[in-house]
C-alpha cells in the first residue's frame, strides 16, 4: 500500500534487528517514562529481543509490517491471526498485537493509513472484526481507537515486569459487504 512517499511493507527475516531496534526505541518512546525502570527493563529484555521477534515472525499467523518513508522506518503493526492471538482466538478475528508510529510522526496521518491497511488484511482473510489491548492509562492511543470506531469490550490483565498492569480490549466491527 501506498500514500504520497510512504509505503508499507511486510517484514521479513533480513529485517529483524531494524524490526527489533524500532520496537524498542517506540516502547521506550511511549512506555518507559509511566513504569518503574525494573519492571520495565525486566520486560523489554524479554519480550523485545530479536530472539523472541524472530520466533513471532516464524509464526505462520503472524505478520509484521514496516511503515516507511522514503527508506525510513517511521512505523510497525503486528497483526494475529488465530491461533497465534493474544488473548482471544476467535478465528473470526484479527489481533492487531503492536501499533506504533514514531513520536516524530504523530498527528500526520500515518496512523489511519496503517488502519485502512489493517482493514484490507482482515477483509482478505474474511475477518468479521479487529481487536487490540491498549494500557488503560494510554489515554493518548485510547483517543486514537475510539476515533476510529473501536469500542471496549472487556479487559485483561497485562505484565510488566512485576507490576500488574490491565489492558482494555477494544474492538473495531467490519462493515458488512
Amino acid at each position: 500500500m501506498k500514500t504520497g512517499a510512504a509505503i508499507i511493507r511486510k517484514c521479513e527475516a533480513k529485517d529483524l534487528t531494524q524490526l527489533t531496534q524500532f520496537a524498542l526505541k517506540t516502547f521506550k518512546d511511549t512506555f518507559e517514562k509511566d513504569n518503574d525502570p525494573k519492571d520495565f527493563k525486566a520486560y523489554i529484555d524479554k519480550a523485545i529481543t530479536e530472539e523472541k521477534l524472530g520466533q513471532e515472525m516464524t509464526h505462520k499467523g503472524s505478520s509484521f509490517y514496516f511503515l516507511e518513508l522514503e527508506g525510513q522506518i517511521i512505523g510497525y503493526i503486528k497483526l494475529n491471526l488465530t491461533p497465534f492471538q493474544s488473548d482471544i482466538n476467535d478465528p473470526k478475528s484479527l489481533e492487531l498485537e503492536r501499533a506504533y508510529v514514531d513520536l516524530n510522526y504523530h498527528g500526520l496521518g500515518y496512523g489511519k493509513m496503517l488502519f485502512d491497511f489493517i482493514i484490507e488484511q482482515a477483509k482478505s482473510h474474511q475477518i468479521e472484526y479487529i481487536w487490540l489491548g491498549v494500557w488503560e492509562r494510554n489515554a493518548k492511543a485510547i483517543a486514537f481507537y475510539k476515533q476510529l470506531g473501536f469500542y471496549k469490550f472487556s479487559e485483561h490483565p497485562f505484565k510488566l515486569g512485576t507490576a500488574q498492569q490491565k489492558d482494555h480490549l477494544m474492538r473495531y466491527d467490519l462493515p458488512l459487504s
